[in-house]
């Protein structure tokens, strides 16, 4: 198995836990799920293409994942410290690292490839 396959692995599981502590850290309310909802929306759009294993995705996926760690530490900031924001900013890191080495492995492994 090419290890880019391991990365893309780190990168999905990032990507669903996030979408599902959105929903955890909104808790109860009608309008803070439509927040959660909202802030789901750009994680699930990508979640298909790393499904897919498409490098583009993975690339623009590692800037979106920027802001859930942004969003992470401003509630640190705020003082909201829980365990949904810790959750929160180890799946961002996850999302964010894992886009990141997939994209570059698999450039690196792709056949006929002189560098």
């Amino acid at each position: 198995m090419k290890l880019s396959r391991y990365a893309l692995a780190v990168a999905v599981i990032g990507n669903i836990v996030l979408i599902a502590d959105m929903f955890i850290i909104a808790g109860h309310g009608t309008d803070r799920l439509i927040l959660a909802a909202l802030f789901s929306l750009p994680l699930l759009a990508s979640l298909n293409g790393l499904l897919r294993a498409r490098v583009y995705t993975a690339a623009w996926a590692s800037m979106m994942a920027l802001f859930y760690m942004a969003y992470a530490m401003v509630e640190y900031i705020a003082g909201a410290a829980t365990i949904g924001v810790d959750i929160c900013l180890a799946a961002s890191v996850a999302l964010f690292v894992g886009c990141v080495v997939f994209a570059k492995w698999d450039s690196r492994e792709q056949p006929g490839d002189a560098s």
